[in-house]
């Protein structure tokens, strides 16, 4: 049986992921490995997502100023999230194609860009988080909400209640704003922003540290959420395999830090654990 992405004709549906556009930011790395290492796995559900989409992953938009140790800047000097209106192939040449691919699937009749994501880290903030747009139509600003209300129902370190739609001019050059406003109303963009040191777990008040291991994780969760998100878990085959995990997890720097939230494991998230069993309904379950 051919997959629904491999038949002739047949339209298909993308999710266009980038990462580590500000090369000091380092947990989107480890957000997008999760991701990949989820996607390429033998689980059930990575079997059902590849089966029905076509994820396109940029895992490095700047690599030079990663091996430059920079923070910020590309090797040139520039912050590469500002220039996607017009960037240039001789100063930023991984912007400007990634670019030319998006727009040559965007003219693409049998090609539908749904999502684009951008994966960042937070200095500041805690837990992961989205940022959106605004949009005059109210119905697609409302459907721009679906996709991280469900994986805050998914990932325990996702919240919602931080995820904010902004048209700050600021920031206009950055690939949310701008292919927000190039690409049709179908289409849905964000930056997912996580966390550089910790996550509070609703209802709880302690603070957990972040780990390799807790932003692959992350990682896993928003890749499992498009399964939800496109209502395929009836597809998925029982029993359902254990989430795979590519790095053993690390212990606490400090042995006092608590690890855990009240009712909550850190490691064995409710989703993860439930998730073997596969529920009757057509969603994952909450946590």
């Amino acid at each position: 049986m051919l997959r629904a992405n491999l038949r002739p004709g047949a339209e298909q549906k993308v999710v266009f992921i980038t990462a580590r556009v500000h090369p000091g930011e380092t947990p989107s790395s480890f957000v997008c490995q999760g991701i990949i290492d989820f996607l390429v796995s033998q689980h059930p559900i990575a079997k059902v997502l590849r089966d029905h989409l076509v994820f396109k992953i940029a895992p490095m938009l700047n690599p030079d100023g990663v091996y430059l140790g920079n923070y910020r800047c590309s090797l040139m000097g520039f912050d590469l999230n500002r220039h996607w209106a017009n960037p240039s192939p001789w100063a930023h040449p991984t912007l400007h194609g990634v670019k030319q691919l998006i727009i040559e699937m965007y003219n693409n009749p049998k090609i539908n860009l749904e999502f684009y994501i951008d994966i960042h880290a937070h200095s500041t903030m805690m837990n992961g988080f989205m940022y959106g747009n605004i949009f005059e139509d109210e119905e697609r600003f409302q459907r721009q909400a679906v996709l991280p209300k469900l994986l805050c129902q998914n990932a325990e370190d996702f919240s919602y209640s931080s995820t904010s739609f902004n048209r700050d001019a600021v920031k206009a050059g950055t690939g949310r704003r701008f292919l927000g406003g190039l690409l049709n109303d179908t289409s849905y963009c964000y930056t997912l922003e996580v966390s550089f040191y910790s996550y509070i777990v609703a209802g709880t008040t302690t603070a957990v540290p972040y780990t390799e291991e807790a932003y692959m994780k992350l990682g896993r969760n928003v890749a499992r959420t498009f399964l939800d998100y496109y209502r395929l878990n009836s597809l998925v085959e029982r029993p359902l395999a254990p989430t795979p995990k590519t790095r053993k997890e690390k212990e606490p720097l400090f042995k006092g830090t608590t690890l855990q939230g009240q009712g909550t494991s850190h490691v064995g998230s409710k989703l993860e654990k439930r998730s073997q069993t596969h529920p009757k309904d057509q969603s994952l379950p909450t946590q």
